[in-house]
């Protein structure tokens, strides 16, 4: 049906169903979202991660860093007895371990001209008595008495004996091995990969398994002139600088070499230290009193004993963290555990 203005009517009634029915869908979607927000407003919050972690105090302690090596005692010098003619000794009692004066006469050697001399001189006893008289005159006068002398040429103690009483020797033949204990130094094994940082002076304290419990203070005296081809390690000579030393040469060591020391140093334990691989910076977590980890930068100096030096970066009072590992990140929620003062 049309009207006069060219538009369709709709029957009154038609047109009332179709607004009702238009709002009330408006009243339902606006029903649904009210709902909805209500539901989230009511929601519980997911609680904020805390990781409890444990913790030590930043502060200030002495710090060395050793390194041990392995070495022997040897003698810088070594004096040897020799016979100072050929013939048979007499009268050598030194043993190992006695000490030597300079000037000493510890044997005697017996030419062998005198020894024929003498043994002739028997023969001609039992056959002519009365000529041997004479004999024995001439075997007298050219003798040099009990022999010749063997005198000590250094003050020392006797390291190795090589002959006997009565034993035949050459001109010359060694009868014995002298060292001064004075002169008795420590060789020393050190890691090839730490001779960069070793110099004369260095202290060191050496202990042996020939002296329990007992500390010998040392120091360095020289390095090795020539590197080892292809070693592990390389020769170090210490010298002993305190009143006590080792007398006997070839005696087993244990030597530790102080490499650095701080007196009053920053310390924190190695287990709050971490490095980043990729800018190889070291960093520490700090424990702050808002309850959160902080990543710290730190300049890292001497590292022993489980001990790192902290050069700059951390304060003494602070609490570093030392468990999580790489669990830890900047700005974490913490709660320690414990507090290692």
């Amino acid at each position: 049906m049309t009207g006069g203005n060219g538009l369709a009517e709709i029957p009154s009634g038609r047109t009332f169903r179709l607004a009702a029915a238009l709002a009330l869908a408006i009243a339902i979607a606006g029903c649904g979202g009210a709902g909805s927000d209500s539901d989230e407003a009511q929601a519980p919050q997911s609680p904020s991660v805390v990781m409890a972690v444990t913790g030590a105090r930043v502060r200030v302690a002495p710090i060395v860093r050793q390194i041990r090596m392995l070495g022997v005692t040897a003698a810088i010098r070594q004096v040897s007895l020799r016979a100072p003619t050929a013939g048979r000794v007499v009268g050598f009692k030194l043993q190992v371990g006695d000490r030597v004066r300079r000037g000493e006469v510890v044997a005697h050697i017996v030419s062998r001209e005198v020894e024929a001399a003498q043994n002739g001189l028997a023969v001609a006893r039992r056959f002519d008595p009365v000529g041997a008289a004479a004999l024995s005159a001439a075997v007298k006068r050219h003798s040099e008495g009990p022999g010749v002398a063997v005198v000590a040429a250094a003050d020392g103690i006797v390291a190795d004996r090589m002959v006997s009483s009565g034993q035949l020797v050459n001109d010359m033949d060694q009868l014995a091995t002298l060292i001064d204990p004075r002169d008795i130094h420590v060789e020393a094994q050190v890691p090839a990969n730490e001779m960069a940082a070793i110099r004369p002076g260095m202290s060191a304290q050496v202990t042996s398994p020939i002296a329990p419990g007992a500390i010998f203070d040392a120091r360095v005296s020289a390095l090795a002139p020539n590197m080892a081809s292809m070693g592990a390690t390389e020769p170090v000579w210490l010298e002993f600088t305190g009143g006590r030393r080792i007398a006997q040469a070839n005696a087993p060591l244990e030597v530790s070499l102080t490499m650095t020391a701080a007196e009053n140093a920053i310390v924190v334990p190695r287990a709050a230290l971490f490095e980043d691989a990729a800018t190889r910076v070291h960093y520490v977590f700090v424990a702050g009193a808002d309850g959160r980890a902080h990543r710290t930068p730190v300049t890292v100096g001497i590292v022993a004993d489980g001990m790192v030096q902290a050069l700059a970066g951390v304060t003494p009072g602070e609490t570093v963290i030392t468990s999580g590992g790489y669990a830890l990140s900047d700005g974490l929620r913490v709660t320690l555990a414990q507090d290692s003062q």
